[in-house]
């Protein structure tokens, strides 16, 4: 009857006969969409705005958006009722609810369109010629390190950097000398270390500041003080001076560096928060470095290691685009990746790590690469245990171990490898000449 009267008053109607054909009325929609907006009009009763409710939420789960609710006028309780107390009313009122319904979609379409032409590239033209000349009047920041500069063509870019190794090759010591080296430049440098002490970075720092002023003042390392050493407290009255003169050195660069540590407590949400009031106090955007990507906070319970470790480097991607700067991350490689070279492969754990980075680096051991003479994974293996036996005795001796890292992503630049020296006693990496691009 309340269908009838509506189309006896100009309209089109669907009568469901009862409320409990709703779910009838979804799958009619689903099947085939109406050409026309709906409008529902039950009745004014509960029992007909609770079929409102239900019909409303089915239609969003069919993303259905032109339909309309609408409330018969007080005291009516049914379009039947209204149409029986005063018709011209009633037709007044209907047609203008039709033309409010057109309206309202017409005008939705409309807000969709435009939003769907925001996304044009002329609207953006003005924004990148902006950033182009930012470019340009900006620079790359140093990290130190020539033979590194020169294959991320000229330094650090924002961007997310990916650095990856076995245990015991030095990833933190390098990353960790990179940072002091940015800092000692001007730039300020946020460094959350989720593993280590900010006391052990500190002595890791000064130990290997001594390594060097013990070689510069006489020559030689023997005044060095190991990370161990340094934190023990006890030093012979050279070992004194020299460490006093590192911290002296330390101390000129000591403001623009902040170790955040913490264990399972930091996530995006701090690393994104500490950034955001750095820019504020200093107007300049910071370097990120993360120590490391595998022991971030969790960003939801619910997910699984593997997911969560996905979503945070998605989020750190999306961190150094927002405020446009480097962004390096220190990660861990999966076990089946420590008796083989390093590749995309060593980084598989993640697969948010090889697509989001836009610089992904592993650091091996000179001569760990497949060779010729590698005829069997017996006689690889072998060999792969000589040269780590070596490796560790030069770590004991206070020698240097020859370290290659390769570059195997490179989103702006070059791939291709380079190598260091690099002295774990005291903590301390020196780019070597040569490579390969």
């Amino acid at each position: 009857i309340d269908a009838l009267s509506i189309i006896d008053a100009g309209g089109q109607a669907v009568g469901l006969c009862s409320i409990s054909n709703v779910k009838k009325l979804i799958e009619a929609v689903k099947k085939e969409p109406p050409k026309v907006p709906l409008i529902i009009m039950f009745d004014r009763d509960e029992r007909g705005q609770e079929a409102t409710r239900k019909l409303v939420e089915g239609l969003k789960g069919l993303n259905f958006f032109s339909y309309r609710r609408s409330l018969i006028p007080e005291p009516y309780k049914d379009p039947n009722e209204f149409l029986m107390s005063d018709r011209k009313k009633f037709t007044e009122w209907l047609q203008s609810e039709m033309n409010n319904t057109q309206e309202k979609i017409e005008q939705e379409e409309q807000q969709e369109r435009e939003e769907f032409e925001r996304e044009a590239v002329i609207h953006y033209l003005s924004d990148f010629l902006q950033e182009v000349k930012k470019n340009r009047e900006g620079q790359a920041i140093s990290t130190g390190f020539k033979n590194f500069d020169d294959i991320f063509a000229g330094g650090l870019y924002p961007g997310l950097y990916t650095v990856g190794a076995n245990s015991s090759i030095g990833k933190t010591s390098l990353i960790l000398q990179v940072a002091d080296n940015i800092a000692q430049s001007g730039q300020g440098v946020l460094f959350f270390s989720l593993e280590m002490s900010r006391n052990e970075l500190i002595a890791r720092s000064l130990s290997r500041l001594s390594f060097l002023k013990s070689n510069e003042l006489y020559k030689k390392g023997n005044y060095a003080k190991t990370t161990r050493g340094i934190l023990k407290g006890e030093y012979s009255q050279r070992e004194s001076e020299i460490l006093s003169k590192c911290i002296e050195t330390y101390e000129t660069y000591g403001a623009r560096l902040y170790i955040s540590e913490g264990i399972g407590n930091i996530g995006i949400e701090q690393i994104k928060d500490k950034t955001e009031k750095y820019i504020k106090q200093y107007n300049i955007a910071p370097v990120i470095v993360i120590d490391y990507l595998q022991i971030l906070a969790p960003f939801d319970m619910k997910m699984t290691d593997k997911q969560n470790t996905d979503k945070n480097i998605l989020e750190l991607k999306r961190l150094s685009r927002d405020f446009q700067i480097p962004v390096i991350g220190i990660s861990s490689f999966n076990r089946e990746s420590y008796k083989a070279p390093v590749s995309m492969a060593s980084f598989k754990e993640s697969g948010a790590i090889e697509y989001s980075s836009d610089v992904l680096m592993g650091l091996q051991y000179d001569g760990w690469d497949y060779t010729d003479g590698d005829t069997s994974d017996k006689v690889r293996l072998r060999r792969l245990s000589e040269l780590s036996e070596i490796n560790e005795k030069q770590a004991k001796a206070g020698s240097f171990q020859r370290i290659q890292a390769k570059i195997l992503k490179n989103r702006n630049g070059e791939r291709g490898f380079i190598y260091f020296e690099y002295f774990p006693m005291f903590n301390y990496f020196r780019a070597c000449e040569g490579g390969k691009k």
